[in-house]
């Protein structure tokens, strides 16, 4: 809390002796003003310590800082372009090498390619048809990356050169004619290009010629591999980083083109066979480099460490791996990307050997900071099995929902696999969604259940299916997770009706859309659902729904079922998300328990809820996360037990401030009012909020302030100091609010910057309650949902604790 910076030790001291200034008056004091200050003093020496802390919770680096960096290489490269349009070469034997990597790596960091220096660029790219297999690569990517239709042509002309350039060992050199065996550098070059190439769709060759360079290829990098599981440049010689690399994101990209090519039309979906116990090389590769990982250096070579860094990215978001080992490449990577660049210029350069120039070493660091950086949106949560690899029968499934995602959404996205005996809850948090499937009964342990139930508990949602039918048999997975709820969430798995919005949140599904006996089950916490099961294979079905390329020719009826399996997951995606995700390096907020180790409750502040007959607990983790953010964003003497207060004055009397939210039509007896009133005659406050902007709930809320009151509650000035860091919160002046809208065939969700709509009543002249008919209780509890209008998250959390530090100081 960056406001809070500018305190210290003096402040401390000065609120301090102002506690024992106001503290021995109010002791001699009588009546009603005794019991005000008996209920203010020790809240506001809670104030004074969270005005005079510090929040020391820093992170390395952030996505900020990220940003900032790519704008200042991105700078830097375009002010490095030549009049022609390229950029100066190293090597003449590779012409417009350096400018086709530095293009790729604009585009990549998102320059639009109708931006004049990129038209020029890409003008210049094309202008020569090239000869070497780095190159040809490098252009076709281009060519990919700023316009597949416009450069087809070139797309396919280069296609053809690269299939014609493979070397019988499967391999590629450095072109046509060369001879030799061919190397794995080059050899990882041409496969990325015609990756690109048959994902663009606009190559259209026989499937069999596609199938045989591919399958030559794979017979190369798998004849390539160490037992060890490293890759070497040559044979027998000593293995490298960059080549590892080069060889599991290679192993990566063959296994999804020849498990797609490998589909045939059918009849029935078929979603387990017998082979489905191969090898796991890419494993393997993964276990060498998480042995020998390393950021600063290329392990195992003193060299071409940017053009590591570029390979190593790859593998992160080709393998979905968010940790390598115990690493987290992509914060590690970018800390020490930024830490290389010449902050005045923009460009980053590598302390080790190279083989390039500023251009194209800054063009490598720029492509693993731009692409690393994309925004996480689900996690494969692997686990232990009674069958080794039963979470993962379907590899390429959680990569191409997320294609599919990225299509409808619009935007770059990423995907991760999290190992869960490993995992802590902030690792989970990264993304909004947890995945997890099977057929046989998993091994969780009691830690795993435990981060299983923090993660839904800290916001987070559930999606699992078993991979029952279609030939596989999950009877044995589905019956442990129906237990493994009731366990977690003291609730059971029910039947979602045809009108929950999760069967239409991206796109509408009918029941007839449905496989056979197939339906989807939830487990509900607060405005939305926590958890969401499929007693079927989706993840077979996003497996052979190719979101790019030539369509596979299936049959009609496969190829339905493929379309609405991948419909279902957009429409999860869509709903547990409200398609509002995170930054990559965003802070993820951790809530934790805040206890009271006191022997009595003097100056704790407890923040209890009120008791009545419209939904009162609803949302029962509302108020204790409004503590537990307080506490993360600057921790002084608070607890988060769950407290309730009846509307008696003997009871309202020992809270400075008190919780209410509901739902339904609030009913209060005159007694109920009576001591209302009283409690904020004495100095009471009263914090309040319509779960999921509740109507009808916020019509009696306000009928019974008016009563109370004897006056309406009225807006908040935009402006009031309540809003601003005046009293030690943050400026809330503008937040953002979500207004879900359910049209047609899709619920649309809007999300705007505006001030908070907040009502307040005042009395004898003291404003005294604050109320939210924007929902913030769902909020708090977990994610806003698309069913509720209201706060985003972290504007909710903020939100409320201005409100609770103001209550404290009047």
């Amino acid at each position: 809390m960056s406001q809070m910076d500018r305190f210290g030790y003096t402040t401390i001291i000065g609120n301090c002796l102002t506690i024992l200034a106001l503290w021995g008056p109010c002791m001699r004091w009588e009546g009603k003003d005794s019991r005000r200050w008996l209920m203010l003093v020790p809240a506001l020496m809670l104030v004074f310590l969270w005005a005079g802390g510090t929040n020391a919770r820093g992170q390395a680096i952030d996505a900020a800082q990220v940003e900032r960096g790519i704008e200042q290489a991105v700078r830097f490269l375009l002010g490095g372009q030549q009049a022609d349009g390229g950029w100066p070469e190293y090597n003449p034997q590779y012409p417009r090498g350096v400018s086709s990597l530095v293009t790729l790596a604009l585009l990549t960091a998102g320059m639009d390619p109708e931006h004049a220096s990129m038209t020029r660029a890409m003008r210049y790219v094309d202008a020569q048809e090239l000869e070497r297999t780095y190159t040809v690569s490098l252009q076709t990517m281009c060519y990919c990356a700023a316009n597949p239709n416009r450069y087809a042509a070139q797309i396919r002309r280069n296609t053809l050169w690269l299939m014609k350039a493979q070397t019988p060992t499967g391999a590629w050199s450095y072109g046509q004619g060369f001879g030799g065996g061919g190397d794995p550098s080059n050899s990882q070059f041409a496969l990325l290009a015609l990756h690109e190439a048959q994902r663009s769709g606009v190559v259209d060759l026989p499937e069999a010629q596609w199938k045989q360079v591919f399958q030559r290829a794979a017979d190369y990098w798998i004849g390539k591999q160490n037992r060890d599981g490293s890759f070497s440049y040559d044979d027998g010689k000593q293995p490298s980083g960059s080549m590892t690399c080069a060889g599991i994101a290679s192993l990566v990209i063959l296994g999804e083109h020849l498990t797609a090519l490998q589909s045939r039309a059918t009849d029935v979906l078929q979603c387990c066979t017998a082979d489905d116990e191969a090898p796991d090389r890419v494993g393997h590769g993964l276990q060498w480099l998480a042995r020998n990982f390393d950021i600063q250096t290329n392990p195992g070579m003193n060299s071409y460490h940017l053009y590591y860094l570029y390979a190593l990215e790859r593998v992160g978001r080709l393998t979905g791996r968010r940790l390598i080992g115990n690493h987290d490449w992509y914060r590690e990577g970018a800390h020490h990307l930024i830490r290389l660049q010449n902050k005045t210029v923009g460009k980053i350069l590598s302390n080790s050997p190279y083989q390039g120039n500023d251009y194209s070493e800054t063009a490598f660091a720029l492509l693993f900071l731009a692409k690393g950086k994309r925004q996480p949106l689900i996690t494969h949560g692997e686990f232990r099995s009674t069958v080794a690899d039963d979470w993962n029968r379907h590899p390429m499934a959680i990569q191409h929902l997320t294609a599919h995602t990225e299509q409808a959404w619009k935007r770059e996205l990423s995907w991760q696999t999290v190992d869960l005996s490993q995992a802590t809850v902030s690792h989970l948090l990264e993304t909004p969604v947890l995945f997890l499937s099977g057929t046989r009964q998993p091994r969780f342990s009691d830690r795993e259940k435990k981060l299983l139930k923090d993660y839904v508990e800290q916001g987070g949602f559930l999606f699992i299916e078993a991979g029952d039918g279609d030939g596989c048999q999950g009877k044995e997975f589905e019956d442990y997770i129906r237990r493994l709820v009731v366990e977690l969430f003291d609730a059971p798995l029910e039947k979602l009706p045809p009108e929950h919005p999760i069967w239409h949140a991206e796109a509408r599904i009918l029941p007839a859309d449905l496989p056979r006996n197939a339906w989807l089950y939830g487990v509900q916490t607060c405005c939305r659902l926590g958890v969401v099961y499929a007693p079927f294979s989706l993840s077979c079905r996003w497996e052979q729904h190719l979101p790019y390329g030539k369509p596979l020719d299936l049959a009609p009826e496969v190829q339905r079922q493929l379309e609405t399996g991948t419909k279902i997951g957009l429409n999860v995606l869509a709903y547990a998300t409200g398609k509002d995700l995170k930054e990559r390096l965003d802070r993820v907020t951790v809530l934790e328990e805040v206890r009271n180790l006191a022997p009595t409750d003097r100056n704790v502040f407890y923040l209890p809820v009120v008791r009545h007959g419209a939904g009162f607990d609803d949302a029962p983790r509302a108020s204790i996360h409004l503590i537990q953010w307080m506490n993360q964003e600057n921790p002084f003497r608070l607890s988060s037990e769950k407290r309730y207060v009846n509307l008696t004055e003997e009871e309202l009397q020992q809270y400075p401030v008190v919780f209410m939210h509901g739902r339904g039509r609030l009913e209060l007896t005159a007694a109920q009012r009576k001591a209302l009133r009283t409690y904020l005659e004495n100095g009471g406050f009263v914090f309040a909020n319509a779960i999921c902007a509740d109507t009808e709930f916020t019509t009696s809320f306000r009928q019974e302030m008016a009563q109370i009151l004897q006056r309406k509650l009225e807006p908040l000035d935009p402006q009031h100091p309540m809003l601003t860091p005046d009293y030690y919160g943050f400026d809330v002046r503008q937040v953002r609010i979500i207004d879900p809208d359910d049209l047609g065939d899709g619920v649309v969700v809007g999300q705007r910057r505006a001030p908070p709509q907040l009502e307040v009543g005042q009395l004898a002249g003291r404003l005294c309650v604050v109320f939210s008919p924007l929902d913030i209780s769902c909020a708090l509890e977990s994610r806003h949902s698309l069913q509720c209008r209201g706060y985003v998250r972290d504007d909710a959390a903020r939100l409320s604790i201005n409100v609770l530090l103001y209550a404290l100081q009047q």
